[in-house]
């Protein structure tokens, strides 16, 4: 039996493949100047989100392997 993926309210899913969605809960002037550099950038502001974590993960991981 497969499994049937998640749809919108449209019938479309939600998002691209291999993605899902996220809550973050952070502060509201935080989340408006990250916004807005987005617009000024044309640049999804999740693809802004994203490669900040990952640039996170990987200093993370380089810490953990210098100790």
């Amino acid at each position: 039996m497969a499994v049937e993926e998640k749809k919108g309210a449209r019938g479309r899913p939600r998002g691209p493949a291999g993605k899902k969605q996220m809550l973050v809960i952070m502060d509201e002037g935080l989340i408006k100047a990250v916004k807005m550099a987005a617009l000024e950038d044309s640049v999804p502001m999740s693809h802004i989100v994203e490669g900040l974590v990952r640039d996170w993960l990987a200093k993370r991981k380089g810490k953990k392997t210098a100790r």
